[in-house]
């Protein structure tokens, strides 16, 4: 059975300029899942994801993490943060050591650890994010990729059982997105939560175990990623595109490329899959 890591019960904040960035808000979070949220900006993801943190405070509901409810004193606080890590969208809010291997080690060296620990777990991080080439390196000589590479490593070094992304492909090409991409698989495959945000529905649609749509401050859906782009009169209202592997898969099916009666393609491999599969049954 999987267990629940947050349970938010109608969760509202409301900034100091009277901006409502959150109304009423319920969802939960279950553990080891891969959750994209998706949402137009002024959504409430980031601010959903301040939360998360202990970051902010709800102006009215409540947050329950593991089963007991958030707590803002100094030691709840630490302890939330050593279990939930975040990654910032502009990863030059969150370097500011002199170079690379000090900035990762940061976080690991206030919880106390010994260095014979820290340098373990620096080490591995920057494994799993393929930066230990870098580590001599001064940070504000790095790429954008690289920097919020960094940022992940700084986090991984902590190793919490979430880890938050806000945005974390925003900014970058291709080849920088698939690689921090295939970092945040690796690192769900050793049983964390991913949780992050993103303007990408061809990301979400490939890559989420849950997807959760989000507009004005309210979840609109919730649910695999298959149903969640199955709700159109959702997708709309939210500003969203419908993923071109299922748009594609649709189309295929309207001209009888492929069977109405198979299940729908949720990445490209399984795509050109059923195509090949399609395509045999014909010349057969």
């Amino acid at each position: 059975m999987e267990s629940v890591l947050f349970s938010i019960d109608q969760l509202s904040h409301r900034y100091a300029d009277d901006t409502i960035a959150l109304k009423s808000l319920s969802l939960t979070i279950k553990q080891g899942k891969k959750i994209a949220l998706l949402g137009n900006n002024g959504a409430g993801k980031s601010t959903l994801f301040l939360h998360l943190n202990g970051i902010l405070q709800p102006t009215s509901g409540k947050i329950y993490f593991k089963g007991k409810e958030v707590a803002y004193n100094r030691k709840a606080l630490l302890s939330l943060r050593r279990q939930v890590g975040i990654v910032f969208q502009d990863p030059d809010s969150q370097l500011f050591s002199a170079s690379v291997i000090q900035d990762i080690s940061f976080g690991p060296k206030n919880l106390g650890l010994s260095n014979e620990k820290v340098l373990e777990r620096v080490e591995w991080a920057m494994e799993q994010t393929e930066t230990a080439v870098l580590k001599d390196k001064p940070t504000h000589f790095l790429s954008l990729g690289q920097k919020k590479r960094v940022a992940i490593a700084g986090v991984l070094a902590m190793d919490p059982e979430v880890i938050i992304l806000d945005e974390p492909t925003a900014g970058l090409d291709a080849y920088y997105s698939k690689q921090i991409m295939n970092v945040l698989n690796i690192i769900q495959k050793q049983q964390k939560t991913i949780i992050l945000s993103t303007h990408d529905v061809n990301l979400a649609y490939e890559w989420a175990d849950e997807v959760v749509v989000m507009h004005d401050g309210e979840v609109l859906c919730h649910s695999d990623p298959v149903t969640v782009f199955q709700q159109e009169e959702i997708i709309k209202k939210a500003h969203l595109d419908t993923p071109w592997v299922m748009e594609m898969f649709q189309a295929l099916v309207e001209g009888k490329v492929i069977s109405s009666d198979e299940a729908i393609a949720q990445n490209k491999e399984e795509l050109f899959q059923k195509i090949r599969f399609n395509n045999m049954k014909i010349l057969q």
